[in-house]
């Protein structure tokens, strides 16, 4: 009978999955043999020698196989970092991802100091409304979507990581959240993709993320044409709005969109790629 230890089944499971075109495949066998261990990928390497066990065996040949098939590493395991949050992934919303930490890391630099209103719109996860509800303690933060199950979604993430804020389910291109008064910050990273554009996609994104979450069934700038009608009904005077987007063959026609519509401030953030990746500006009435 083989006997298969950690350093022999990473090396194959990796091999494995590298013929399945899975783009990291040596991290995320590191990463799915650690999570059936209860080890980080760096104490795999002090236990390289130990044997595993049938029922670890099996368990791991499961999530392997899973990873072959191109299921998000994040589904398979079940949660995800953003941030300082441990989040909950599931199909029902997209998986949090680095470039969105960029337009979070920009409203907390806005927002210090301040006792702001903030509004999320298509929060999914709720990763950018529970990260900026966590690290700026004295913020109102309603996050929307119109999809109930990532509403879901965000508020089971909201209680396992102890933030409260609002939720609200609200399809935003056909109406606007109840509130008692309007908001210093806008934030949003919503369906940018056009449908023309999906067979650019990985397959983890079109097969595994809600197309609800990806596509606007148009030519990906929809809903900001809806942020330029809406945001004098939904910011404050001087009011700061921060959208992220598909990249650098999106930023002209955005930045267009909002300069035609008199929004002030404009400046396109790019993301550690050097790529042009959030929107931000101001609302002057």
């Amino acid at each position: 009978m083989t006997i298969w230890r950690v350093v022999d089944i990473i090396k194959s499971s990796a091999d494995f999955l590298e013929k399945k075109g899975v783009p990291d495949p040596r991290f995320d066998a590191e990463a799915l043999l650690g999570d059936i261990l209860n080890k980080n990928r760096l104490e795999l390497y002090l236990y390289f020698d130990r044997p595993l066990d049938n029922n670890e065996l099996a368990q791991y040949r499961d999530h392997i196989r899973r990873r072959g098939l191109r299921e998000p590493l994040q589904h398979i395991l079940g949660e995800t970092g953003f941030m300082n949050l441990i989040l909950k992934t599931t199909p029902a919303a997209l998986i949090p991802r680095p470039e969105t930490e960029i337009l979070v890391e920009r409203a907390m630099d806005i927002m210090k100091d301040k006792t702001p209103r903030i509004l999320d719109i298509g929060t999914g996860s709720g990763c950018i409304a529970l990260s900026l509800a966590q690290e700026i303690p004295s913020a109102k933060v309603l996050a929307i979507d119109v999809s109930d199950d990532a509403l879901a979604l965000a508020r089971q993430n909201a209680t396992l990581n102890h933030v409260t804020l609002g939720f609200q389910s609200l399809d935003i291109l056909n109406g606007l959240p109840k509130i008692e008064s309007r908001f210093d910050l806008v934030v949003s990273n919503p369906p940018y993709i056009a449908p023309s554009e999906k067979h650019n996609l990985q397959t983890e994104v079109v097969d595994f993320d809600p197309a609800l979450a990806l596509f606007d069934g148009a030519d990906g700038l929809t809903f900001y044409r809806r942020f330029v009608e809406i945001l004098p009904e939904l910011l404050v005077p001087q009011g700061v709005f921060l959208f992220e987007f598909g990249g650098s063959h999106q930023e002209k026609p955005i930045l267009t969109l909002f300069t035609d519509a008199g929004y002030h401030d404009l400046e396109i953030i790019q993301d550690h790629n050097g790529d042009p990746r959030v929107l931000s500006g101001r609302y002057s009435p």
